[in-house]
Parts: structure tokens; sequence; C-alpha cells
């Protein structure tokens, strides 16, 4: 069942960041009268497009996790915790890259994903 699942979380991952990302976030960031946001159109257009696609990627973490769960039940607390922390660090790094600093969701990823590191290694 946990596998029937996790492949219905990346088919939906797919459809989503694929066809959701041509039917309607990139119409919407043709738009003449999309607002300003950070800034510039282009950050506005690059907090559209990560907001849509890190769903995607929340949900292809997911399944992994649900895959494990299925196959190794008794490390799912340690690939929760390291999933977690590099799925955080890693949006962390984009939002703060890609967003040249001023989307401030960065503030909030790193220290998530190093409070989920550091119980990683107090379970240890």
């Amino acid at each position: 069942m946990l596998i029937t699942a996790a492949i219905l979380l990346v088919t939906v991952s797919l459809m989503h960041s694929v066809l959701g990302g041509i039917n309607l976030i990139n119409p919407i960031c043709r738009r003449d009268d999309l607002p300003i946001i950070l800034g510039s159109r282009r950050n506005t257009v690059l907090t559209l497009q990560f907001g849509w696609h890190f769903l995607s990627f929340f949900w292809v973490a997911l399944a992994a996790l649900l895959i494990l769960l299925e196959i190794r039940p008794d490390r799912f607390l340690e690939a929760f915790l390291m999933g977690g922390a590099g799925l955080f660090i890693a949006s962390g790094l984009i939002a703060l890259i890609a967003g040249c600093g001023r989307h401030l969701s960065w503030v909030f990823f790193f220290p998530i994903g190093g409070l989920l590191y550091a119980a990683l290694t107090g379970i240890g």
C-alpha cells in the first residue's frame, strides 16, 4: 500500500510541476499586470516558480519516506530527520541564491534544517 501511495505521489508531483508550470504558472508570469514583489519582476516570477515547485519536491521527499517506511521501518526516524534537514537546507540555499537574499524564507529554512539535523545527531 505504501509503495502504491509513493508512486501516486511521484506521479502527481510530476504532473503538478510540468502541467501546472506550463498551464498555470507560466501564463501568470507572462502577465503585464504582474505585481512587483521583492523589488523586481524577476523576483516575483522566481517566488511564484519556487513556491509552486517546492510543493512537488516535498511530495517526492514524502514518497521516498513512504518507500523507506515500507522497506525499513526501523530506519524511518533517521531518514525522516535527514531528509527533512536536507530538504530545508537545500530550499534555504535556493531561496537565498535565486532571490539574492530578498525572499526571507531562507531565514526560516536554514534553522529548520539545522534543528532537524541536530535532532538526528541527538538520537544516534
